[in-house]
């Protein structure tokens, strides 16, 4: 948490769902801090994925396809087929209570900057996010000696626990790239124009179930030692939700084009 303005980091680079944001700041932000609002998750519902961490895979397997993605081939959590459409997030920002919240979305207004010479992170706000606010919040981020409440020690807490799992799981994915486990993947869909070449409507990476089978007891033991084998599996199991995202995107579709009729 930074003290002084002079001293302030910044956060480089895109960060998805973020928009403005700025180190938590004592004297800066002493009267900021969160209040409850009607659509709490109006900040996701144009997002169609989102960063996931290896810890969670098992409880996010139920409900959403966990991909592998770009270059570095980091995992993400699919909630929709394309930007600006979350099949999760209702029009009035309310989220389908049925089914996990990724800990990236909990982690949210916070997240931390990474600061030069091995210096220890910052926990950073976004100050654009619709629940935070400078006046009488009914969550402050500090109490009036300006020592953090309650409240952002727990936010600091899990920032800090997910940027632990953000490395154990750039670690994972760099063990599974090390065994040459992932291959690219496609979703298709049936093209009533032309039912010979059905529809491409994903593309991804994702663990290719022969090489997965191929892997010798010994590396099998090790991955069920180091957590590598529960990841795995629920990354396998995951990819059957991918029904669920073709047929909550064709409901969406058919409502809307109902509403415009």
């Amino acid at each position: 948490m930074a003290d002084a303005p002079a001293t302030e980091p910044r956060l480089t680079g895109s960060v998805p769902l973020y928009k403005n944001v700025e180190p938590l700041n004592r004297q800066k932000h002493k009267n900021y801090g969160v209040k409850t609002v009607a659509n709490p998750f109006s900040f996701l519902k144009d997002w169609h994925f989102v960063p996931a961490i290896s810890p969670e895979f098992s409880f996010a397997c139920g409900s959403y396809p966990i991909i592998f993605l770009g270059e570095r081939k980091m995992p993400v959590l699919v909630m929709g087929l394309r930007q600006g459409s979350n099949v999760f997030v209702t029009g009035e920002g309310q989220f389908d209570n049925e089914h996990y919240i990724p800990a990236y979305v909990r982690r949210y207004p916070f997240v931390s900057a990474t600061n030069p010479n091995d210096q220890a992170s910052t926990v950073c706000v976004d100050l654009d996010a619709e629940f935070v606010v400078s006046e009488n919040p009914e969550r402050p981020f500090f109490d009036e000696k300006g020592e953090p409440t309650d409240y952002t020690k727990q936010a600091i807490d899990f920032v800090s626990a997910f940027e632990n799992d953000a490395r154990a799981t750039e670690a994972f994915v760099e063990r599974l790239i090390a065994l040459d486990l992932l291959e690219q993947k496609d979703v298709k869909v049936a093209n009533p124009q032309d039912p010979q070449n059905p529809v491409t409507v994903a593309e991804y990476w994702g663990v290719s179930n022969e090489k997965f089978a191929a892997l010798p007891a010994a590396k099998l033991k090790e991955m069920m030692d180091n957590g590598d084998l529960t990841a795995v599996m629920s990354h396998l199991i995951s990819l059957q939700r991918w029904d669920r995202i073709l047929r909550r995107t064709s409901q969406l579709g058919q409502a809307q084009a109902q509403a415009q009729a």
